[in-house]
């Protein structure tokens, strides 16, 4: 059976293909990482151990932009073969799947004619009350021309060369007709995980081994202030502190926002520290124990989490009080 392709923009994405790769006759799959994935070449090697994938690294910054006028698509896919270094083949594979079809990578599958599955980029995007980039694309003047010939790119499952739009629950959604949807549900797929599943994403995901006992542990999942310049680094280390001092109950670990950039190994040295770029996903479904207690500052990131027995959010005046 031939290998599917799979390819991928964040950590979330990379996540749910290799959950479905691992499931799919033809292994290995390939799984093509966009440079923009966090530390995509040590990923690559952890993903690679699995033995569901293996791995190609495209740097889409190599591609400067869209080609124009007669034979366009062709040109382009040369061209972006020759800069990127790596070249597509439909035969080779079964299913084509991708998250971000108005990427570089989802520009070269058109001009690929690819018959590519989009799927959905964040959990039930398809799902979600704001549509206007869809809603915007089809209200443009060139929309059906680009639709009944092919020429020149549509996006988020418009493109001709879309043969199917994958959804949380395509029964839900109004975008695209019932013949164009597929239901594909990541929530049914993770909470449906094995011990050997959770182990294996808890071995791409983490770099460093979880401690045997975590009975009681306290998840504090910080944010940056000093990035939204609300607070001096230092301001802001002292008030994680005291939050940290005030709700620690047993092991502590610590799970910090991508764009936060802080030390926390040097903040808290005795902490766990977890990768910032890991899906959320991991914590929710795939770790070998629940935290007694998760806390944040002023965040939606306490919204969906589920693996927490108590969970406690304070508002920035709250966190600074602590301070006095």
């Amino acid at each position: 059976m031939k290998p599917n392709l799979y390819i991928c923009h964040t950590a979330y994405q990379v996540l749910v293909d290799l959950l479905r790769a691992s499931r799919t006759d033809g292994q290995p799959h390939t799984m093509v990482l966009s440079a923009a994935v966090p530390e995509p070449q040590s990923l690559a090697k952890r993903l690679e151990a699995t033995g569901a994938v293996k791995v190609v690294i495209v740097d889409e910054t190599r591609w400067p932009g869209t080609v124009t006028g007669p034979f366009a698509a062709r040109r382009a896919r040369r061209a972006f073969e020759k800069l990127c270094g790596w070249r597509f083949t439909r035969a080779a594979y079964n299913e084509v799947r991708i998250h971000n079809d108005w990427s570089v990578l989802g520009r070269y599958l058109q001009d690929c004619h690819a018959g590519y599955i989009l799927c959905e980029d964040t959990f039930a995007s398809t799902l979600g009350p704001d549509q206007h980039l869809v809603t915007d694309q089809r209200a443009a003047p060139d929309f059906a021309g680009k639709r009944r010939t092919g020429k020149g790119y549509l996006y988020w499952g418009d493109s001709p060369w879309c043969a199917k739009v994958e959804s949380e629950d395509a029964a839900k959604c109004t975008l695209f007709p019932a013949s164009r949807l597929v239901t594909d549900s990541k929530r049914e797929l993770l909470e449906s995980l094995t011990d050997a599943e959770k182990a294996m994403v808890r071995s791409v995901f983490l770099t460093q081994p979880l401690p045997e006992n975590a009975a009681g542990a306290t998840l504090l999942l910080p944010r940056s202030f000093v990035e939204d310049g609300l607070m001096t680094q230092a301001e802001q280390n002292a008030m994680f502190k005291a939050v940290a001092a005030k709700y620690t109950a047993g092991p502590l670990f610590i799970k910090t926002h991508p764009r936060d950039t802080t030390d926390y190994h040097a903040l808290f040295p005795d902490a766990v520290i977890l990768e910032r770029t890991m899906p959320s996903e991991v914590l929710n479904f795939c770790l070998p124990f629940k935290f007694a207690r998760a806390v944040t500052v002023q965040s939606f990131v306490l919204r969906a989490f589920t693996a927490a027995d108590e969970k406690i959010l304070l508002s920035l005046e709250e966190a600074q009080a602590l301070l006095n």
